[in-house]
């Protein structure tokens, strides 16, 4: 039976790659942070400078994408075992 990982899925749910860097899985959880914290606003960031219209459909796709990503954080978080 698998262990629920109750403390990694709070800390997921606030700081998105956290919980995973606290169950051992270093390189999963900073490949999260990288993606969520800074791959998506320079995206969105890089949208606008280029075109407003280009912008509104990048914020859309990332939004969705940000929101994915959290929930897969913290789901992974809360049911998987650590690597170790």
């Amino acid at each position: 039976m698998k262990n629920k990982h109750y403390l990694e899925a709070l800390v997921s749910f606030f700081l998105v790659g956290f919980g995973q860097i606290i169950k051992g899985e270093g390189k999963k959880g900073l490949q999260m942070v990288l993606a969520f914290y800074f791959v998506l606003p320079t995206a969105v960031y890089v949208a606008f400078i280029i075109n407003p219209y280009l912008f509104l459909s990048v914020l859309g796709i990332a939004i969705i994408a940000a929101i994915t990503l959290w929930a897969y954080n913290v789901f992974d978080s809360f049911t998987h075992e650590p690597i170790i």
